[in-house]
């Protein structure tokens, strides 16, 4: 009896652990991963009629241990490379031995842009990938990967940093998007990760949509959904800077540790900075020549010329002046221009 009793716990525990693992198991796209495992794999977006099946590239990182799960993006602009290095990077050096919780890295979001090296849009439907959350099943291709994105990783996860920086004709100075949506917790958490990502500039948002059903942004999709998310901006000009890639690894980790999900205190080399309003100027003409009269970094005063738009002769059709006195957060450095497209975003501290 006391043989068949053992027998009976050990059977009863060997139950409980397998299913303790069952449960602490998670699926994302093709890939599960089990406590204590570090796989990888794809996110795989239907075929259309505009375009064949997509495989979004993940790396899933499940600790050992109980905590929160994260989700870290890049590349929702395929022209933007230092957040799709620092995510390779960071997938390779996690230890799921050390991580409480779940860490999903979706190395790049938008793999027709990155591939085929375009700018803002999809070369399958001409879509900014960031303005069409939280997308469709049926849409087209852009609105397919917005919508198997959302799924797959916006539901399953606590805690977003979507990781953007200057685009192939963005000149960017490092910073932050915290957005506030009038959710009185999730405004707190998301400015606690904001601080603690530790890029000097943070820009304070209050004037994003707040239509779940279209929601535009994949941070604003994951506030809106109760998910506490940040923006990141650091790299510029489709460069591969090391410092951009190491201040974005640098700042996941201290995400990490500020949500208890690595051991240690995160890394604050400075007091944050805040700016409170910004203005992007577009162009209001059909096409133009764009020619920036400032850098990034620049501080400037309220009415200085700050650049210029010509048509294809020289003929100068729209001056581009300063709103407010500010910095210059970022600048387009390159010529073409088309309307409605950023010319120039400057921030009021």
């Amino acid at each position: 009896m006391k043989l068949f009793k053992k027998l009976f716990s050990l059977i009863l525990i060997g139950s409980i652990t397998m299913s303790s693992l069952a449960q602490n198991s998670i699926t994302v796209g093709e890939v599960t991963a089990k406590p204590g495992e570090k796989i990888s794999g794809y996110i795989f977006v239907p075929a259309g009629k505009d375009s064949d099946v997509v495989k979004i590239p993940i790396t899933v990182v499940n600790g050992v241990k109980d905590g929160p799960t994260l989700a870290l993006v890049a590349g929702v602009h395929g022209s933007e490379y230092p957040p799709i290095l620092a995510m390779t990077k960071l997938a390779q050096q996690l230890n799921p031995a050390e991580i409480s919780g779940k860490v999903i890295i979706v190395h790049v979001a938008n793999v027709p842009s990155f591939l085929k090296r375009t700018i803002y849009y999809n070369p399958y439907d001409w879509k900014n990938f960031n303005r069409v959350f939280p997308g469709k099943i049926d849409g087209t291709n852009t609105e397919r990967m917005a919508y198997q994105v959302t799924k797959e990783v916006i539901d399953q996860c606590d805690f977003l940093i979507d990781n953007h920086c200057g685009d192939g004709n963005e000149d960017l100075m490092q910073y932050l998007y915290w957005t506030e949506i009038g959710n009185p917790t999730v405004d707190k958490q998301s400015k606690q990760l904001a601080i603690n990502f530790n890029l000097k500039v943070i820009v304070h948002e209050t004037d994003r949509t707040k239509d779940v059903a279209n929601s535009m942004y994949l941070s604003n999709t994951a506030l809106l959904r109760g998910k506490p998310a940040i923006s990141i901006e650091a790299g510029k000009l489709g460069g591969t800077a090391l410092e951009d890639v190491n201040a974005i690894i640098k700042g996941s980790y201290n995400v990490m540790k500020h949500l208890k999900m690595m051991a240690g205190e995160p890394k604050l080399d400075f007091e944050s900075v805040w700016v409170q309003e910004y203005k992007i100027i577009t162009s209001e003409h059909e096409v133009g020549l764009y020619y920036p009269i400032v850098s990034r970094g620049d501080h400037v005063q309220k009415g200085e010329l700050v650049g210029y738009l010509t048509d294809y002769f020289g003929n100068t059709i729209q001056e581009v002046k300063s709103p407010f006195d500010g910095i210059v957060l970022y600048i387009i450095a390159t010529p073409p221009m088309s309307f409605g497209e950023p010319m120039v975003m400057i921030g009021r501290f």
